[in-house]
């Protein structure tokens, strides 16, 4: 299947196009696919169990979506749903987990791009880069200062990983493409930012970590 991507805002309308990418998007990673992108939904610290409370992900992810909380792009080709980029702003995550470590000033309200979902048949062939873009142009729309991404450090080497753990986040190359720079640097990823309000950060060069 081949065309054009096409990229439009979750809507209640989509909950079912949004579960059908879900449930064919992890063969290779199956102990993710039952988190439903409901990981930084939940405001509590308790263990996020994919496997066990994958039901109930589920249910809670369909009833965000049906009342209009969930916030995202799907992406589409040939009428068929290809991706997914969680973009939200801050305030609209339960819980950012680790990356509360990158928070500089909680008043700030930014626009976070936190993972995509692309279907197997789908991946290298553009369609994160397309979602990227189109979650620039949503952030702009919101008023929001900046877009913010955590893609891995490409100095950060960890076991291998199947596909969907290893880009969940985006790579920093794609980011860079978009006009992200890097403007914080952890053990394992990295922060970029690519500013809205006509005032882009200095650039930083890679540290070891």
């Amino acid at each position: 299947m081949s065309g054009p991507i096409e990229v439009v805002e979750l809507a209640p309308d989509r909950v079912e196009d949004y579960f059908a990418l879900f449930d064919h998007a992890f063969p290779d990673n199956p102990s993710w696919a039952g988190c439903y992108c409901g990981f930084y939904d939940d405001p509590s610290d308790r263990p996020w169990d994919n496997v066990q409370d994958a039901l109930a992900h589920r249910a809670a992810r369909q009833a965000r979506i049906r009342a209009g909380e969930a916030s995202g792009l799907l992406a589409y080709v040939a009428g068929r749903p290809v991706g997914w980029c969680n973009v939200a702003r801050r305030s609209r995550h339960g819980n950012l987990r680790t990356l509360i470590q990158a928070v500089e000033d909680p008043a700030e309200d930014p626009a976070l791009i936190m993972c995509f979902v692309i279907a197997p048949e789908h991946r290298g062939r553009g369609v994160a880069t397309a979602l990227t873009e189109a979650a620039v142009a949503l952030a702009r729309e919101w008023g929001v200062p900046w877009v913010e991404a955590y893609p891995p450090r490409p100095d950060h080497d960890p076991s291998p990983l199947p596909w969907t753990a290893a880009s969940y986040k985006g790579p920093l190359s794609m980011y860079e493409r978009a006009g992200f720079t890097v403007v914080r640097e952890f053990a394992s990823f990295l922060v970029v930012r690519r500013r809205l309000d006509g005032d882009p950060p200095a650039a930083r060069s890679l540290q070891p970590g």
